[in-house]
């Protein structure tokens, strides 16, 4: 009777395990992997936690996360690739002047359908700047996750100790450079001033003397007019204040400031979590927004954008969910791990925990400060605004190291760049 009974346990102890691994089985079966590409990787803890939260909230969906590119550029030209191969994720994060591109080439769904379809989508929940961010013309084809601004970043003790004490910067450009250049004199192993030069940076300082790179119909390309002019001149005042001796890569020049050997920086406001971790209490950092001259100045908005590929309708559906996390309860993720605004004003105007983080981070202001005069990153029209990027970034770079004298590199860059462009 005792080995009956022995029997009879074991027999409903494995009754249970087999049970309980058919449920476990069956919730397995229930749960959809959802493929997520995301840029820039330095953001990659920010991705992280963004899917880990959603997978919290929605156990029927695992997120596959693919962190591997290294900046917006990247993640667009590894969508191009793997669209030729039929292989595209789900969802991916792009840089917001790239979407142009990727909708000429029919790579994006666009969400006004699901955004009308939602009784969920309401004002009270999502402000109109996150579907302004991925609208092109009529059609919204992605929605806003974070905003950058091109500001300015500095050391605030060699600030301070060229400065009888004071710790900001002065607000106009002409000051700055006379700071960079009284730092450098006075400290042989430190770089005084250096710029990023990339098309976001050099449409940034246009927009800020009050030009724009093409007039509002696309049809003459504007940055060779008076704007574009001082802002060209203005990056080469930077060469000559000793940039043009030590060009660096953007990691190189990052790794720089951190580490105390660049006293002022031109960067994305997005850096600003991260270089704040990096110096970790070593000194002090201080933020700025660019200079700004004239009642049209201006600055572009960068910034990562949140958009959807899958066609088929049920993956569309748990995209669409996801997408809707990352733009509104995400947004506290976003705000508080990176040094992006986030594009959903309601989340930082609504009383609560960002409104008390921002608070305790006044670095952040420059950013905010940002916000009132900010419009689109230009992306200029047809297939070819990836590589007229880069052959900003080529002509101006020959500025930068007084290669090119500013005029003339202007009326080549045009000519160059006029050559790309749809007839």
């Amino acid at each position: 009777m005792r080995v009956l009974k022995i029997i009879g346990l074991r027999c409903s102890l494995a009754a249970i395990i087999l049970g309980a691994a058919f449920i476990a089985d069956a919730a397995q079966a229930h749960v959809t992997v959802l493929r997520v590409s995301a840029a820039p990787s330095i953001f990659s803890k920010t991705f992280r936690a963004l899917a880990s939260a959603f997978e919290r909230e929605n156990p029927d969906v695992r997120i596959d996360l693919d962190v591997s590119q290294f900046d917006q550029p990247a993640i667009m030209r590894q969508t191009l690739r793997m669209a030729i191969f039929g292989d595209l994720p789900d969802v991916s994060f792009q840089g917001s002047n790239y979407l142009r591109l990727l909708a000429d080439r029919n790579l994006l769904i666009p969400l006004d359908g699901l955004i009308k379809a939602d009784p969920t989508w309401t004002s009270e929940l999502y402000s109109s700047s996150v579907t302004s961010a991925g609208r092109i013309g009529n059609m919204t084809y992605g929605l806003g996750a974070g905003m950058s601004f091109p500001i300015v970043f500095y050391n605030k003790s060699l600030v301070s100790k060229v400065q009888e004490g004071a710790g900001s910067l002065p607000d106009n450009w002409d000051g700055i450079l006379d700071v960079a250049a009284r730092i450098q004199s006075e400290n042989s192993q430190v770089l005084g001033i250096f710029s990023e030069y990339n098309s976001f940076m050099f449409q940034g300082m246009v927009s800020c003397f009050g030009g724009s790179m093409m007039n509002s119909d696309d049809s003459r390309i504007a940055f060779t007019e008076d704007a574009g002019q001082k802002a060209m001149e203005l990056l080469r005042r930077i060469g000559l204040a000793g940039q043009a001796k030590v060009d660096m890569t953007k990691s190189q020049s990052r790794q720089a400031f951190t580490g105390a050997r660049i006293a002022i920086l031109l960067d994305s406001s997005s850096s600003l979590a991260s270089f704040e971790n990096e110096v970790a209490g070593r000194f002090e950092i201080g933020t700025a927004p660019l200079p700004m001259t004239g009642r049209d100045a201006s600055v572009p908005t960068a910034g990562i954008t949140v958009v959807m590929h899958t066609t088929d309708p049920a993956r569309q559906a748990l995209a669409w969910r996801f997408m809707k996390f990352v733009t509104g309860e995400g947004q506290s993720v976003v705000g508080t791990t990176t040094g992006y605004v986030p594009a959903n004003e309601i989340a930082i105007s609504r009383p609560g925990f960002l409104a008390t983080y921002y608070t305790a981070h006044p670095n952040m202001q420059a950013a905010l400060r940002s916000v009132p005069r900010s419009r689109g990153w230009y992306a200029f029209p047809g297939e070819n605004a990836g590589r007229i990027d880069m052959m900003i970034e080529d002509h101006v770079g020959e500025v930068m190291r007084l290669r090119q004298l500013p005029a003339p590199a202007l009326d080549r860059l045009a000519k160059d760049i006029s050559t790309l462009l749809p007839k």
